[in-house]
């Protein structure tokens, strides 16, 4: 039986995947954190996770990509209010 809480596709590496994620977010603001958070898991896991099709994980941080962008354009002097807080949750569009 797989261990659900370190499953193989998350120690391919000499580090634990949460490990690296922590380090690489501990200096990051909250919404930053949580978006890199997952761009990272899905990045590293995407070759390794088993009965699944690889491009949904890369299509998966590509739409936290985009959110993390969206979000630090929201950050910039001249926006009146982020683009990230448009609620859209379709399956993965990257449209933006």
């Amino acid at each position: 039986m797989t261990d659900p809480i370190s499953p193989p596709h998350y120690q391919r590496s000499q580090l634990e995947t949460i490990d690296t994620i922590l380090d690489v977010v501990k200096d990051l603001p909250g919404d930053e954190a949580a978006l890199v958070s997952n761009i990272l898991k899905y990045l590293v896991r995407y070759r390794f996770k088993e009965h699944t099709d690889p491009l949904e994980d890369i299509k998966k941080a590509q739409w936290y990509i985009s959110k993390l962008v969206l979000l630090l354009e929201g950050k910039a002097p001249t926006a009146d209010k982020p683009r990230y807080l448009k609620k859209e949750y379709p399956m993965y569009p990257v449209d933006n």
